[in-house]
């Protein structure tokens, strides 16, 4: 991930960049609509696959679990169509491996 910009605040900016070091790659951008700490975040964001899919939104919770929280994350599409085509680029595989990196850490 040679960028990544993260500006977490009403307004701030979202810029990631992803590359296989090869030459080939994608990113996203986004703004954040709303923080509420430790427990909620929303914001919109466009994946660039070479070209901008429709605004995404997406709605990010932190509940208590136990010992642990739970994160749950609701990404509303405009239409199956984007639906499909983010799904095409197995990108559920490529988060759910970040996730698990992430929680091993802790």
């Amino acid at each position: 991930m040679p960028v990544c910009i993260n500006e977490a605040r009403p307004g701030g900016k979202i810029r990631y960049e992803w590359s296989n070091g090869k030459g080939a790659g994608f990113y996203l951008t986004g703004e954040y609509l709303e923080l509420e700490p430790y427990s909620r975040i929303v914001h919109v964001e466009r994946m660039f696959m070479p070209d901008a899919t429709p605004d995404n939104h997406v709605e990010t919770r932190f509940d208590p679990d136990g010992a642990g929280t739970l994160m749950t994350m609701r990404m509303t599409l405009p239409d199956a169509q984007t639906r499909a085509a983010m799904l095409a680029t197995g990108m559920e595989h490529g988060m759910e491996a970040s996730y698990a990196r992430l929680d091993a850490t802790f």
